[in-house]
């Protein structure tokens, strides 16, 4: 009976030490969201305020533009109903 105490113990203590790690990992992954919705943010900011002729055609850019805001929309989605901040 005695080692069911301790079998019993250390199950509740790995369960939660598992929680925490879950935790840690969703955590990390809201940040790389965050870190990536801000670099296609950038992206389609330089994509928007570009002039069409000095490096590329207004087709390009409406492309760029295309291109990074539904990356954008994705990204959200699932930072939505992921971290739920």
């Amino acid at each position: 009976m005695k080692y069911f105490y301790i079998y019993f113990l250390f199950l509740i203590l790995l369960l939660s030490d598992n929680k925490l790690i879950a935790n840690n990992n969703l955590n990390k992954s809201c940040q790389n969201l965050i870190r990536a919705l801000d670099l296609n943010t950038g992206a389609y900011n330089k994509c928007l305020f570009s002039n069409a002729g000095d490096k590329y055609t207004a087709e390009e850019l409406k492309a760029c533009q295309n291109h990074y805001l539904n990356e954008i929309e994705r990204l959200s989605y699932v930072f939505k109903n992921i971290c739920k901040q």
